[in-house]
């Protein structure tokens, strides 16, 4: 019955996202999540037999592998050079700004769940808020063939904030949880830094095997493999996934130099399907009874949360020296939100104390995404038009 539901939203998936794109002008992701919502198992995925997500993961991890490896790629040393000081300002100030807005936002509106204290509920969200989803990112860069200062920013500015969210979630779990701050920095060298020995490690190997491949073809199941091992091995050993992932892309270039793109060409041929299954996928977690019960929560996360990611985004490019059309755009391409908030979430599941407050907080998160993933795909395609940086996109044989 997978199998056959996977077929349904991967054509219906594609049909809504190329309509949406050729006649309402939006990226074809947000066509992609609607179809996803649509078929959720409250609604006609229920109807089909559908009724739950779990089958969906190991797909989810992959794709996500497979968007990290290609953003890692994007960057290169010439380009951190340029940017570096840009990048690193508006990630601190992102990052700070969404956990800043956020916690001060849910203290406010004072709801709390499962007798949590209401500073411990409002860390705990507020730690969750600064990671940004590649995935919608990277889709309407690719759709739109963006290039230029704002587009490497941001795709830098991903790679960064995710390593930053994971160090700030431990060590507020660490302040509101049963652990120590010892624990934490230990967690955090672990999920990082082994993420960043193991992602260099693959892409020097992958780099090296791909020298025994004179023929284009053989180059595709080396890097799927590749991808899926590196994902693989980061769910066993307990280290971070996506930054493994982007860092193998950009150690691959870094090795490979002029020649790198022929490591790339073949996976970026399987960009759409994989944009499709994954926004589909997250579609599925659309939850209307969830809405129904948290929706002022809902609501406060989100627009705190998009409030500080462009007050901060942008304030810290500024300060940082980028130029106008960074500073005054990068916010607009920060608001999505998926796989790294939804992980962190679900690290609460196994919390003491934490057990109930953490299944409400998946369901806001997972929620929540469904719209950042959205709106916040409209967002990053009008930072980009704002900065000039959108390329050609053909649309029914001309060009937008």
């Amino acid at each position: 019955m997978e199998i056959l539901f996977t077929g349904i939203l991967l054509t219906a998936g594609l049909l809504v996202g190329t309509l949406g794109s050729r006649y309402l002008r939006v990226p074809r992701v947000v066509g992609y999540i609607l179809l996803g919502m649509l078929f959720a198992p409250n609604l006609l995925g229920g109807w089909l037999g559908i009724t739950d997500t779990e089958w969906t993961q190991p797909l989810v991890s992959a794709a996500l592998g497979v968007i990290a490896y290609v953003i890692g790629g994007a960057i290169s040393f010439a380009q951190l050079r340029r940017l570096g000081c840009s990048i690193v300002g508006a990630t601190l100030g992102e990052v700070s700004g969404a956990f800043l807005a956020v916690l001060a936002a849910v203290l406010l509106l004072g709801i709390t769940v499962a007798d949590i204290p209401l500073w411990s509920f409002a860390l705990v969200l507020a730690a969750v808020a600064p990671a940004t989803a590649p995935a919608a990112i990277v889709a309407v860069v690719h759709q739109y063939r963006a290039s230029g200062l704002l587009t490497t920013t941001l795709l830098g500015m991903v790679a960064i904030d995710d390593a930053l969210g994971i160090f700030i979630f431990a060590l507020v779990m660490a302040v509101v949880g049963s652990g120590t701050l010892e624990s934490a920095l230990g967690t955090v060298i672990w999920e990082i830094g082994v993420a960043l020995l193991v992602g260099g490690a693959g892409g020097y190997l992958v780099e090296r095997l791909s020298r025994l491949s004179h023929e284009q073809s053989l180059l595709l199941p080396l890097l799927l493999g590749a991808i899926l091992l590196m994902v693989g091995m980061a769910e066993r050993a307990g280290f971070s996934a996506l930054l493994a992932a982007m860092v193998m892309g950009f150690t691959v270039r870094w090795f490979c130099g002029p020649q790198a793109e022929r490591l790339f060409q073949p996976v970026e041929d399987l960009e759409e399907t994989v944009f499709v299954l994954f926004f589909t996928f997250a579609g599925l977690h659309f939850n209307p009874e969830a809405i129904a019960a948290y929706w002022p929560l809902m609501l406060v996360y989100f627009f705190a949360r998009a409030l500080g990611l462009f007050v901060g985004g942008g304030s810290g490019a500024r300060l940082a020296g980028a130029p106008r059309s960074v500073w005054s755009n990068v916010g607009f391409g920060l608001f999505p939100q998926g796989g790294v908030a939804i992980g962190l979430a679900l690290l609460l599941l196994h919390q003491p104390g934490f057990e109930q407050a953490g299944e409400v907080i998946v369901t806001l998160i997972a929620t929540t995404t469904l719209f950042t993933e959205a709106a916040g795909a409209i967002s990053v395609r009008y930072g980009l038009r704002r900065a000039g940086e959108l390329g050609i996109e053909q649309v029914g044989g001309k060009a937008e």
